[in-house]
């Protein structure tokens, strides 16, 4: 049976292989991105904030008896982080101020495909936002029609930007957030 399980970062950094395969068949990411990640993820866990949770289907006659289906994780944005940087600047001053002063980051949630439409990324998404301590979430994702964006609309996310490529991408994002 899956469960939804915070994750704190020391455990985190532990399981960042799992972690980094649910990102990479998740965004369909060669594997030189995936190592990528996975390097990034020892580098979030340290940001001032951090918080993780995991859908975990645990099944003891399984090898390994503990499989990750899901997770999300994010952190308190801040100036010199690369990514609050890059969004800041595509918000504009106004926006920056207004979205990411005492802002979460919501860096990463995923599900893998084969688990999609059980509520996995409803859950893990609700139990980061309620866990946030922050006034305003703030995210990027693909730029396209998807179940995650239609999730983040469900749970009142708004477009902040739309078209928006990040360095070195050649993929649109969107940049959405919402108030805590």
């Amino acid at each position: 049976m899956a469960t939804l399980e915070q994750i704190d970062p020391e455990d985190f950094l532990a399981i960042s292989a799992d972690v980094a395969y649910v990102y990479g068949v998740a965004m369909q990411r060669p594997a030189e991105i995936v190592i990528q990640r996975r390097e990034l993820l020892a580098t979030h866990v340290a940001y001032p904030g951090f918080i993780a949770a995991g859908i975990v289907d645990v099944d003891p006659g399984r090898t390994p008896p503990r499989q990750l289906l899901g997770f999300g994780y994010g952190y308190r944005g801040a100036p010199g982080q690369w990514w609050h940087d890059i969004v800041a600047t595509a918000l504009g001053p106004d926006g920056a101020v207004r979205w990411l002063r005492n802002g979460f980051e919501l860096a990463e949630l995923h599900v893998l495909p084969e688990h999609h439409g059980r509520g996995y990324g409803g859950a893990l998404l609700a139990d980061i936002m309620n866990r946030a301590n922050a006034a305003h979430i703030v995210l990027s994702t693909p730029d396209i029609d998807s179940p995650a964006r239609a999730l983040y609309r469900s749970r009142g996310f708004t477009d902040l930007r739309t078209g928006f490529r990040f360095p070195g991408s050649g993929e649109d994002y969107a940049i959405m957030g919402r108030d805590l």
